[in-house]
């Protein structure tokens, strides 16, 4: 079984943000026997969820008034738009009306997973929601992050051709 740690927000992964003031913040870490990179963690984590898992989240943030990026677009993980994306951390960002902005970084290096929300209020609006939020939040995310790491990775798609085969020949065979 896999063990979701909370911990204290690592300085780099504040500096990765890139978000100025930061006035809440929670992070969590654990260890799996699957390398992947960054993007595929985030993706694992909240695209692949259960239907009613996304369907709830979707919810929340339209709730909270976040617009959220086009689901067809590769430039967003569940509607959170990326603002930076490498094989070892994704940034992701979500701006709600309601006076929050969330930025959300993963970080992958071999089996070790880390992640950290970082939360500024824009309007005293937004602290009130995030303060009543926040404890549900924690658990909940805990629980997803839990969920993905013990999620197989997905599966990737077949070769274009056998190993042992090669691609065809542009060239029409010879009669």
């Amino acid at each position: 079984m896999i063990t979701v740690r909370e911990i204290e927000t690592p300085p780099g992964l504040e500096a990765l943000a890139g978000l100025k003031p930061v006035d809440y913040r929670e992070s969590f870490t654990f260890t799996t026997s699957v390398d992947r990179p960054a993007e595929q963690w985030a993706r694992q984590t909240l695209e692949r969820c259960p239907r009613g898992t996304r369907a709830q989240m979707i919810a929340v943030w339209t709730l909270l008034g976040i617009p959220l990026a086009p689901p067809w677009s590769r430039a967003q993980v569940l509607g959170w738009r990326i603002l930076h994306n490498s094989s070892s951390h994704i940034v992701l960002e979500s701006r709600a009306a309601t006076g929050v902005t969330a930025r959300l970084v993963l970080h992958s290096t071999g089996t070790d997973v880390t992640q950290a929300m970082l939360v500024r209020f824009d309007r005293p609006l937004g602290r009130r929601i995030w303060t009543r939020l926040a404890p549900k939040h924690r658990r909940f995310l805990r629980a997803l992050l839990a969920r993905a790491a013990a999620s197989p990775p997905p599966a990737s798609p077949p070769p274009a051709f056998p190993p042992s085969a090669s691609p065809p020949s542009a060239s029409p065979p010879h009669a």
